[in-house]
């Protein structure tokens, strides 16, 4: 069996342990895997770039979500002969993704998938403005959450999870309601709003069940319009945790393969929990282009 080209981010999470905390872990499975530090995008192009051109289609992601979301651009920026195959190990402050498959921060458990799970072919999501374009797998979004992912960029890693927290205190006493419009398939909305998430999977800014009704199969996204004001945030974040605030009166959802979001003036963007731009904005699904090993 070819080996897994496990693809380590250096600046994860666990900072200069991930390497060691990933040989030990594959060894411990018995995993035959070439393990590779790439240490910023130039390194993370090269190792992707040279496994298309080997032909080389099982690739292992290292780091949080930002992580699996660079590997992921880079394998979209090339042609394979076959979908290729991408496994997920946990070394960030994130690991939202995981969490849609019952997985989180579990770096053991996260590796004996790439032994024990299966193939599991999804959705990807393309994010496009004029700063270019984005490939996302887990959620995109402009506005209040945005400003909170580019927060959140500033604050220790050391807090993990609970620094999306942090960066939303920090960012609260900026956010105000604008004028959005957001076209998803058939549906319309015009007014004023906090924020607008396109969400793929279900979960992010560290655990907070945004979408519990996602799918990654079913080439739709799950697009929630948030028209609450500043000072009803802390309750909807509450409800939003354990995925409870889809019947607020400050939720709007719809469920498009597309949407498009212009906002006067405009907003931050973010995919995956990295800032890319400002809106206008428009998102959509490639179906069933991606293999996760799950």
């Amino acid at each position: 069996m070819t080996p897994w080209l496990v693809l380590v981010n250096p600046h994860a999470g666990r900072g200069r342990s991930a390497k060691d905390d990933t040989l030990a872990t594959l060894q411990s499975l018995s995993v035959p895997a070439d393990v590779l530090e790439v240490d910023g995008t130039a390194a993370l192009r090269d190792a992707v770039r040279g496994a298309a051109r080997a032909d080389r289609r099982r690739l292992v992601a290292v780091g949080g979500d930002g992580t699996v979301n660079a590997v992921l651009n880079e394998i979209m920026a090339h042609r394979w002969k076959a979908a290729p195959l991408l496994g997920i190990l946990p070394g960030g402050t994130g690991c939202d993704l995981l969490r849609t498959f019952g997985i989180g921060s579990d770096l053991d458990r996260a590796a004996a998938r790439l032994v024990e799970g299966a193939p599991y072919p999804v959705d990807v999501g393309l994010a496009m403005g004029e700063w270019g374009r984005r490939y996302f797998l887990n959620v995109a979004s402009a506005g209040a959450t945005a400003s909170a992912a580019r927060t959140a960029q500033r604050i220790p890693g050391r807090l993990g999870a609970f620094r999306y927290v942090v960066a939303v205190a920090a960012s609260l006493p900026s956010w105000r309601r604008i004028d959005a419009r957001v076209q998803a398939g058939r549906r319309e909305f015009s007014g004023p709003a906090l924020t607008v998430v396109a969400a793929n999977a279900q979960f992010f800014g560290g655990g907070f069940n945004i979408a519990p009704r996602a799918s990654m199969v079913d080439g739709l996204l799950d697009v929630q319009i948030i028209t609450s004001r500043r000072r009803e945030v802390a309750a909807l974040m509450r409800k939003a945790r354990g995925g409870d605030h889809l019947a607020d009166p400050g939720v709007r959802r719809f469920v498009a393969p597309e949407a498009r979001i212009e906002t006067d003036p405009p907003w931050p963007v973010e995919v995956d929990g990295e800032p890319i731009g400002r809106t206008p904005l428009l998102v959509r699904l490639q179906a069933g282009c991606l293999r996760l090993m799950i």
